[in-house]
């Protein structure tokens, strides 16, 4: 299972420049083998769709209150509507959404502040590692005290060989 490739301490490191020379598995270059897609794109239509529940009703209230003067002076009072837009008006949208998304921030930073759900993994010792490879722990040690290493895996991911190169 080991195919070392020794080469005097003073060789420089060679850089593969031909991509068929790297071996690499088909799931890497293609999108389809990559699982619960599905998952993924319907967390984002969800996400998608509470976007629009919260916030297109309140631009909407913000446009119909902008241009509410305008169809009021026609539809009512029959005068030609103003021809230049209103500087407070302007203003006060840009404030609102400006505090939306200062309060939408500051919940978020009291709620999370200091929390961090993140866990590291728990250290594993060179066994365990020796057998999620499939490889023995006398590898691992090899591989920790190498320089390079070529990996080499299968179509599914797996770990099918390794060269060591000095």
């Amino acid at each position: 299972m080991n195919n070392l490739a020794q080469k005097p301490d003073d060789a420089e490191f060679q850089i593969i420049k031909d991509l068929s020379l790297l071996e690499l598995p088909e799931y890497i270059d293609k999108p389809e083998y990559v699982r619960r897609k599905s998952a993924g794109y319907g967390l984002m239509a969800i996400g998608w769709v509470l976007w629009m529940w919260l916030f297109l009703p309140v631009l909407t209230l913000l446009f119909w209150w902008f241009e509410g003067t305008v169809v009021y002076t026609q539809v009512v009072e029959q005068t030609q509507p103003m021809t230049s837009i209103s500087v407070l008006k302007l203003m006060v949208c840009i404030g609102i959404f400006i505090s939306a998304l200062f309060i939408w921030a500051s919940y978020n930073w009291v709620r999370f502040h200091g929390e961090d759900r993140r866990q590291s993994p728990e250290n594993i010792d060179d066994e365990g590692l020796a057998r999620s490879f499939n490889i023995q722990p006398h590898e691992i040690v090899q591989m920790r005290q190498s320089k390079n290493i070529t990996l080499h895996y299968s179509e599914k991911g797996q770990l099918e060989d390794y060269q060591i190169n000095a």
